[in-house]
């Protein structure tokens, strides 16, 4: 019986999946002249201030094979419907001055260029943040997505006071085995409709997370450590870190298609992460050995 309602459970996710990905092939098409006009008419348009009990940040980082686009992603946050107190993309300081007009001039409508003294790879978006900002809320962002207007309010307004709750967009579903052990990677319902809240959620940060103040073990900004344990894995680290200060997920949402800009750059990195051989299996391992499970699993 089980194995039955988990493989109708499968076939509606599947649809689903189809479904969404059908609903947002024409906003995918359109999402660069839909962008450029509303930047046009941004005067126009209203912004509610968020009524968050403290600074609302958002965060993301970049680099060079990225920056054609940058531009594109940028004018999306800072059209958010709610209001961010600081946009920041947080820049390794080398690369600062490889950025185009096209982002620079954004500075004088809200964004803040941030310099970064080591290249820490995608951790750039949220350690600085941290060390800069503890007491703040941050919302995490990747370079090359488009924002829907509503992104940014959905997850302010899902926030519901508690600390040890972190709200996102998007989220896999962590597998375990039958003696409790965490499966493979590649073995994890990903882009669930699974809400939560729920321990074995596991955010991309990419797709938008609200992280709030002092959610994460204070070890979360421990470079050194990070990029020694899971160089290529900052949504591991942050989940982990957050774990082991019994934090749980909810999804917020309606979990729609992510729509990337065209050639904005590979997958790479996310095709380097799900190979069996490395990846975020091994580095999952080696939070394992460091850490031991986090409270919030060990219970599962």
């Amino acid at each position: 019986m089980n194995l039955m309602r988990e493989f109708f459970a499968q076939l509606r996710y599947r649809w689903l999946r189809k479904y969404k990905s059908l609903a947002g092939s024409g906003l995918k098409r359109n999402a660069q002249a839909i962008t450029e006009l509303q930047w046009q008419q941004r005067d126009t348009l209203a912004h509610q201030e968020h009524l968050l009990p403290a600074q609302l940040i958002v965060n993301l980082t970049s680099f060079p094979d990225r920056f054609a686009k940058l531009h594109l992603t940028l004018k999306s946050l800072l059209l958010q419907s709610v209001k961010a107190d600081s946009v920041i993309l947080w820049l390794y300081e080398n690369d600062i001055a490889k950025l185009p007009e096209s982002v620079t001039e954004l500075q004088k409508d809200g964004l803040t260029i941030a310099p970064v003294r080591a290249d820490t790879r995608s951790y750039k978006k949220l350690i600085p943040a941290l060390e800069s900002y503890p007491d703040a809320f941050h919302v995490t962002a990747d370079d090359d997505i488009y924002y829907r207007p509503d992104w940014l309010a959905t997850l302010v307004n899902a926030y519901q006071g508690n600390n040890r709750e972190i709200v996102c967009w998007r989220a896999h579903y962590l597998r375990r085995t039958s003696n409790g052990e965490i499966r493979p990677y590649r073995q994890w319902y990903p882009k669930t409709e699974v809400r939560g809240p729920d321990p074995n959620l596991f955010f991309t940060s990419g797709a938008g997370v609200l992280f709030p103040p002092g959610c994460f073990d204070q070890r979360v900004t421990d470079q050194n450590l990070a990029s020694s344990l899971a160089p290529y894995a900052d949504d591991l680290w942050w989940f982990w870190l957050a774990s082991l200060n019994h934090c749980v997920i909810r999804r917020v949402g309606n979990n729609p298609k992510l729509i990337n800009w065209k050639g904005s750059g590979d997958s790479s990195l996310w095709q380097f992460n799900k190979r069996e051989d490395g990846g975020n299996d091994e580095q999952l391992q080696n939070l394992v050995a460091h850490f031991g499970l986090p409270p919030t699993l060990d219970k599962t």
